[in-house]
């Protein structure tokens, strides 16, 4: 399979989100771990959701919200996967980022997760201050977890009943990779 990891751009937005309401429509069910700590009811990302996901990429790495994102593509251009960093919101923390990931249910067990895992880690090495990729997870999405894990991330501690979600305590784990 002939694919390319390109950064995300402005004319990729609306089937960017497409590729994410689809994921959302997964989290929690039919057997699928929950990935997001949102309700299971909740099938698409919220406006102010997609807004701030779009500011963020205005922003150049440094400034408050920064974030960075590229998607990996098909050869008909379907969106198989992505990876996004961004910026913590303290400015004492500017040598550490904030990973976000998926792939699509149809490209998985591929090895784009791990491709897209050494981009975005290769892309960070190259753009100092940053020396740390931080990730929460939650603890019930093992196959996450066991990726991250077997791809030089530590597992910094879990957070017991972080969030509840539908009802229910749901704990989170807090992986790290140093890259600098």
């Amino acid at each position: 399979m002939n694919t390319q990891i390109r950064p995300l751009e402005s004319g990729d937005y609306p089937k960017f989100f497409h590729y994410l309401n689809a994921q959302l429509e997964e989290n929690g069910k039919n057997g699928n771990p929950l990935f997001q700590p949102i309700s299971r009811k909740m099938t698409f990302f919220p406006p102010e959701k997609e807004a701030a996901f779009v500011a963020g990429l205005s922003k150049s790495q440094g400034q408050s919200g920064w974030r960075s994102a590229w998607v990996i593509c098909s050869e008909e251009g379907v969106i198989m996967g992505h990876v996004d960093l961004r910026g913590h919101n303290d400015s004492a923390i500017k040598h550490r980022a904030l990973l976000g990931m998926g792939v699509s249910r149809h490209f998985r067990r591929q090895g784009l997760a791990t491709k897209l895992l050494e981009f975005a880690c290769g892309w960070a090495n190259e753009n100092k201050p940053l020396e740390w990729i931080d990730i929460e997870v939650l603890a019930v999405n093992q196959p996450a977890v066991a990726l991250y894990l077997k791809n030089g991330f530590e597992k910094n501690c879990e957070i017991l009943d972080l969030y509840r979600i539908d009802d229910a305590p749901e704990s989170v784990i807090r992986l790290a990779k140093n890259i600098g």
